[in-house]
């Protein structure tokens, strides 16, 4: 076994600044409301020291008890004081290895490394939670290294060792066998200079931010910030300020307008929020190559750096806002294993759509994507089902909306030409296509997204239809790969253009299509 290697020491105070983040909120409600902190009882000092020292002796014990071993085949990360906890990660397993910055690590100028393998759950298989920055990315190439290697020893030992028969004069034939060193150098002869292949500079950034249009992202950083914001908003607000707001505007313009310009309002700083949010966590975007090897690295305020393998990729994702599709641009994501399984790789946040293939070519060669022209649509009898449930739901609203408002009310049917005029997109977009062994299918909920998945990558395959849509002929398709929680599914499409696809798949056919 190697030597022994712990994390920075700087780790014994991870416990307290964690416990610190945790009151944060309650200590700043306490300044805005002018709490004297200086007028408390003895014993809260005391009792603050004394939770103080016993959080950094416990955090003084799991820093000298974790310890991990760099080994020709393996990482070992050992950790735990009562209980222990030992894993074993072979280089084989391992998809990416990330290098990340959150908030604390980088105020602290540390790192954490995560190591993801097919295995992982909700956290990473190997984590490493406080390294210098240099280590951390010594460790990165190291592993990264290590897994290419064993990645190239292990297709070898596939395929066993060559041999090479010629007629002899002695015997008539020799043998000649390359051992798995030869080849390893042979390969190791081909390694590619590492080199930035994608990079994105200021311009190229805010027009990927302003016409990213990530209203998901928005929700979900405001239903973070709410409660703890409300608070503030109270302290620095006059009492009743909103109530006040509503009521002197009111009285200044009709009710239809208030609706209107509060509409509009929030639609635009949502925008310039999703810009915002969206600067901050792309920028200094920034895709290297090293041989098999891609880098990607990101972010402003937490850092964040991916090393993964291109032929460990199980599926890529295009997506095409209604913004960027107008003007013919996209982003292209990949699903990797990784713990964090809601959310994919950004590949390219910012490419011309004629370019998409040439991303594509140079990184994920092993898929491509294909034109419009060739993907398989929905039948027109499969419309009905893209609309119905959408519009008796606006319909409904827009009844309830009448009956309650009156005259006022009648506004609410412009969402029926906007609901339906969305759905029929959603029908447009939706496509399948099955060609060279490579499954595409392409869906719209607000953006078009393209999938483009090979066989080995699918883990399951389902084939869903109602009564209605039995009679009809009509079937839905879902597929789900290695590393993702959810389904690519595309509705309601031709029965004679599932039911190939379902064969490709099917082990239960006569051989491997």
């Amino acid at each position: 076994m190697n030597e022994r290697r712990t994390l920075h020491p700087i780790y014994i105070l991870f416990g307290l600044l964690s416990t610190l983040r945790g009151f944060l909120p309650f200590i700043l409600i306490g300044l805005l409301r002018g709490t004297d902190w200086t007028g408390l009882e003895w014993y809260w000092y005391a009792g603050v020291s004394v939770l103080s020292i016993i959080i950094v002796v416990f955090s003084y014990i799991q820093w000298k008890s974790f310890g991990f071993w760099l080994e020709s085949d393996r990482i070992i990360i050992r950790k735990g004081w009562l209980f222990r906890d030992e894993k074993t990660i072979y280089y084989t397993r391992i998809h990416t290895v990330n290098v990340e910055q959150p908030l604390v690590q980088r105020l602290l100028k540390l790192a954490q490394v995560k190591i993801e393998t097919p295995g992982g759950n909700k956290k990473a298989d190997g984590i490493l939670p406080a390294l210098s920055l240099r280590e951390a990315s010594d460790i990165q190439q190291m592993l990264k290294k290590q897994a290419t290697e064993a990645s190239k020893t292990e297709e070898i030992d596939e395929s066993g060792y060559l041999e090479l028969q010629q007629p002899s004069s002695s015997d008539g034939q020799f043998v000649m066998e390359i051992n798995h060193k030869q080849l390893v150098d042979q390969l190791e002869s081909q390694h590619i200079e590492q080199r930035t292949v994608i990079s994105l500079h200021a311009g190229q950034l805010m027009q990927a931010a302003a016409t990213s249009m990530n209203f998901g992202l928005v929700a979900a950083f405001m239903a973070g910030l709410y409660s703890f914001a409300n608070d503030f908003i109270n302290q620095l607000l006059p009492y009743h300020f909103f109530e006040s707001v509503v009521e002197d505007s009111s009285s200044l313009m009709p009710s239809v307008v208030i609706v209107i310009v509060v509409a509009i309002a929030g639609l635009l700083i949502a925008w310039l929020l999703s810009i915002l949010l969206y600067v901050l966590k792309y920028s200094g975007f920034k895709v290297n190559r090293d041989g098999r090897q891609i880098t990607v690295s990101y972010g402003l305020l937490e850092k964040k750096s991916f090393v993964f393998d291109p032929r460990k990729v199980q599926a890529v994702i295009i997506k095409e806002g209604w913004l960027r599709q107008t003007f013919g641009y996209a982003e292209i994501q990949l699903q990797i294993v990784s713990s964090d399984k809601k959310e994919q790789l950004m590949l390219h946040p910012f490419v011309k759509r004629s370019d998409i293939q040439k991303v594509l070519s140079e990184f994920v060669p092993q898929l491509n994507h294909p034109s419009s022209i060739r993907l398989k649509g929905p039948p027109k009898r499969a419309y009905l089902y893209y609309i119905r449930i959408e519009l008796l739901v606006v319909v409904l609203l827009c009844a309830a909306a009448i009956v309650f408002l009156k005259e006022t009310g009648l506004w609410s049917l412009l969402f029926v030409p906007l609901v339906l005029g969305w759905r029929r997109s959603c029908y447009l977009a939706a496509g399948v296509s099955l060609d060279k062994g490579q499954l595409t299918l392409r869906k719209r909920f607000l953006s078009r997204s393209t999938y483009l998945i090979k066989r080995p990558q699918i883990v399951t395959m389902r084939v869903n239809r109602s009564i209605g849509q039995e009679r009809r002929q009509l079937l839905t398709l879902s597929v789900r790969v290695l590393g993702s929680p959810y389904d690519y599914q595309v509705k309601c499409l031709e029965r004679a253009d599932v039911e190939p696809v379902w064969q490709w798949y099917s082990r239960s056919q006569n051989g491997h299509k």
